[in-house]
């Protein structure tokens, strides 16, 4: 009698892993689909919307110190393929050595209408936020786009994402898929590297598709300010008192009944000289502030990655089949890390008539083009080297998974901007002494 309720136990938790298994891997099929029809860098022609009566666009960028390759990145923004569209930059700090370089690329472009703003209000403990405040109040026009300093986007990217809003009234968020392109070769910036590419990249774009709740990264990120005041009383304000206001405002929006929607684009981050430290705790600090935000989704996360979830799967399919357990996981493994491979070289894989491959300053009507940074062309490749180097930062960026979720909810202050927070219950933070202390 006790083993065959323990043969019908073992069973009901096998069929419930074996469930839970082949779930994970739909979505990651979902995600894997449309990356390869959606995100493949053949972009489609420019904008429709290059008339006249196209919106004018805002581009807010907030700015703490020089990030990698800044004057590139910045100068994307000024390069957009668009009619109408202003750049406001945004510093706290009137020391910050990033002033001068972005005065000197808005020289370099006196036909884009830009300012830059010097001081933040202190509305909340989020710099970010406090930062964008000023540009947000003065903005000349509805749609907003919030581009980070240190992402780099094609020149189509603007127009794309007009196309978008206008293409569907219910949208009323439209952002990009991140993607950062090591240049340094160090531990941190190659699994940070490794992390969007791949995991990331593939249930990002999938929980989007699916689009039953709201999955949203501040790297690139368009809402209407308008839509924005009516869904919290004082705008963007409302979200200073966040970490995550990326995720924040998403959710806001969308509770309001706004949709999201992504376009073929991806913002591009070139990082260099991250170490292996520093790639650990900012994964463990986004882990604490998002358990808070999306607790349900950040307590499954672990077995939705390829080692956790395929000693699961190996022991429903051993149970309910009689398979080998070891020829299953690794098989599973096999097959998870070639799709990985295959996203990875996809995502990094150029294909768009956008990029210019001029050696020098080029100009097209009223546009001054720079010619595409080495960072976003094509990835070249070294044969059997550049796959074993791939290989070794794969299971390196799978091995550390578990480990970086234990300690990211394990606790609840996280270090962002050399500030010291505490996340509390509710989703928003205090910032804290240095000690820990309250």
């Amino acid at each position: 009698m006790i083993s065959e309720l323990a043969r019908f136990f073992a069973a009901a938790v096998a069929t419930l892993l074996m469930a839970w298994f082949c779930i994970v891997w739909l979505v990651c099929l979902l995600g894997c689909y449309q990356l390869r029809t959606k995100f493949t860098r053949n972009y489609p022609s420019k904008s429709s919307r290059r008339g006249s009566d196209a919106p004018g666009v805002s581009i807010l960028r907030p700015l703490k110190g020089i990030d990698t390759e800044f004057e590139a990145c910045i100068s994307s923004a000024f390069e957009q393929d668009y009619p109408k569209f202003e750049v406001l930059l945004c510093v706290d700090d009137p020391t910050d050595p990033a002033i001068a370089i972005v005065r000197k690329v808005m020289a370099r472009y006196p036909h884009v209408p830009s300012q830059l703003f010097i001081g933040a209000e202190k509305f909340g403990v989020n710099p970010k936020v406090n930062n964008l405040i000023r540009a947000y109040d003065v903005a000349q026009h509805d749609i907003l786009w919030v581009l980070d300093s240190n992402c780099w986007v094609t020149p189509g990217a603007l127009g794309r994402a007009v196309d978008s809003f206008e293409a569907n009234p219910s949208v009323q968020l439209v952002h990009h898929l991140p993607l950062v392109v090591d240049i340094s070769g160090h531990w941190g910036s190659r699994l940070d590297e490794m992390f969007l590419a791949t995991a990331h990249a593939k249930l990002y774009v999938a929980i989007n598709t699916v689009a039953v709740a709201p999955c949203v990264m501040g790297k690139s990120n368009f809402f209407r300010r308008s839509q924005l005041n009516k869904v919290v009383p004082h705008g963007i304000r409302s979200f200073a008192k966040y970490i995550a206001e990326d995720q924040q405002i998403g959710d806001g929006i969308w509770k309001a009944g706004g949709r999201h929607a992504m376009t073929c684009d991806v913002a591009i981050q070139p990082v260099g000289g991250t170490s292996f430290e520093d790639y650990f705790f900012r994964r463990m600090r986004w882990l604490r502030v998002r358990k808070h935000i999306v607790l349900v989704a950040t307590l499954v996360e672990p077995m939705t990655e390829c080692f956790l979830c395929g000693i699961m799967g190996a022991t429903a399919f051993h149970i309910l089949t009689g398979l080998s357990w070891n020829v299953f996981f690794t098989v599973h493994v096999l097959t998870w890390a070639l799709g990985d491979f295959w996203i990875y070289s996809n995502l990094h894989r150029q294909g768009s008539v956008e990029m210019s491959q001029t050696a020098g300053m080029s100009q097209v009507g009223t546009r001054i083009l720079s010619p595409t940074p080495y960072f976003a062309l094509p990835k070249q490749r070294d044969g059997l080297q550049d796959v074993a180097r791939w290989i070794v930062s794969w299971f390196a960026r799978e091995l550390m998974a578990l480990p970086i979720w234990i300690h990211g909810m394990g606790g609840t202050q996280v270090e962002w901007r050399n500030r010291l927070y505490y996340i509390k219950s509710d989703s928003t933070a205090i910032e804290i002494k240095k000690t820990g202390q309250l």
